[in-house]
């Protein structure tokens, strides 16, 4: 009896996963169920905060982390308050909070220390360099978007007309750090221009249309149509394969500045279901590879946070089926818990709930 026991208590547990990630997953979808993650993320800007993100790998990645954090916080808690007019008052505290911290010299020293000099006090974005500062210049665009009168209006502009400047510069130059260019950070270039168009009421920049069309022959993969992780800014040639992780994340981005390159991406995902668990493999077709500081870890050739990202493009796009797959399978993994008065997914810590906010709560297109 109790060997039996011992078989049955798992697929009861899979069983009850099933329906109750099912249901949340359809409010989710729907917008109805935001407000219990958002209200965790903005109590965890409000106490814990901006700064408090520890990493695996070391000082640059410990900055990565904790900029990435505010940044996706940001996102997500102001997606939930465009969808939601109603709760702007709630969610803004959190985010004028976490815009603060990004706007000083601590939260971007880790781009500082790469470069020399401070690429946000002297138009790096210009230069064709700094491109992690769209990560910034999206933030400010959707806070923008729900206070438009922002203390931080000016810097936005000033950001934001660095970004379309560094445009000239094409793609595969557009470095991240000296020497790496990585496609899944330029989205965030796109999404800060087009984000700055949205906010200011202007037209949909003409540079910024020929960018993504540049962008989109040199960083999409023609085999696969998923996007290269890595491109060579000396040669312009790839320098990684195409990676589902940062397909999906470009693909989240780019629903601001190009929706339909952001479908084009999330159709490409290798997307692989089993009893209504979804997942995403972070390498195309049958090839092998490790985990690393982006994809998180690769279990059978599926990749941690390619599936996490691989939210916003299901919701973005209307792919409903996938969405709750992937819910199922996040709430396995990521443990949802009650916390104070709202959810949070207890293995993901500060960064990883800010990011699940921000991929399920993508605007619909």
């Amino acid at each position: 009896m109790r060997r039996f026991l011992r078989l049955l208590l798992p697929g009861l547990v899979l069983l009850a996963l099933h329906q109750a990630a099912g249901g949340w997953a359809h409010r989710l979808y729907e917008g109805t169920a935001s407000p219990p993650l958002a209200d965790a993320v903005a109590d965890w800007a409000l106490t814990d905060g901006p700064g408090s993100v520890g990493s695996p790998g070391g000082a640059l990645f410990d900055g990565e982390w904790a900029f990435g954090a505010c940044v996706m916080a940001v996102a997500g808690l102001g997606q939930v308050a465009l969808e939601h007019p109603e709760l702007r008052e709630r969610y803004l505290p959190a985010m004028d909070r976490c815009v603060a911290w990004l706007t000083t010299p601590e939260a971007r020293a880790f781009g500082t220390r790469s470069w020399g000099y401070d690429g946000l006090e002297e138009g790096g974005l210009a230069r064709g360099e700094h491109a992690y500062l769209g990560y910034l210049g999206a933030a400010l665009g959707v806070h923008r978007l729900v206070q438009p009168d922002s203390p931080w209006a000016a810097l936005h502009d000033r950001l934001a007309a660095d970004a379309r400047a560094g445009l000239a510069h094409g793609v595969a130059a557009f470095q991240t750090y000296p020497g790496e260019t990585y496609p899944p950070d330029l989205a965030t270039l796109a999404a800060t221009v087009a984000l700055h168009d949205r906010a200011t009421g202007q037209r949909v920049d003409a540079d910024l249309a020929r960018w993504l069309a540049t962008y989109r022959l040199e960083a999409v993969d023609p085999a696969t149509r998923m996007l290269i992780q890595r491109l060579s800014p000396e040669s312009g040639r790839p320098a990684d394969r195409p990676r589902g992780s940062g397909t999906a994340f470009a693909a989240y981005f780019l629903v601001y500045a190009d929706p339909g390159l952001s479908a084009a991406l999330y159709a490409s995902l290798p997307v692989r279901h089993a009893l209504g668990f979804g997942a995403v493999r972070e390498y195309p077709g049958g090839e092998a590879g490790l985990g690393d500081i982006d994809s998180g870890p690769v279990l059978a050739g599926l990749g941690v946070s390619a599936t996490g990202f691989a939210l916003a493009g299901a919701r973005a796009h209307g792919d409903e089926a996938t969405f709750r797959r992937i819910l199922r399978t996040a709430c396995l993994f990521g443990v949802p818990v009650p916390h104070r008065d709202g959810r949070w997914f207890l293995t993901g810590g500060g960064l990883g709930n800010a990011i699940l906010l921000a991929m399920l709560t993508a605007p619909r297109r």
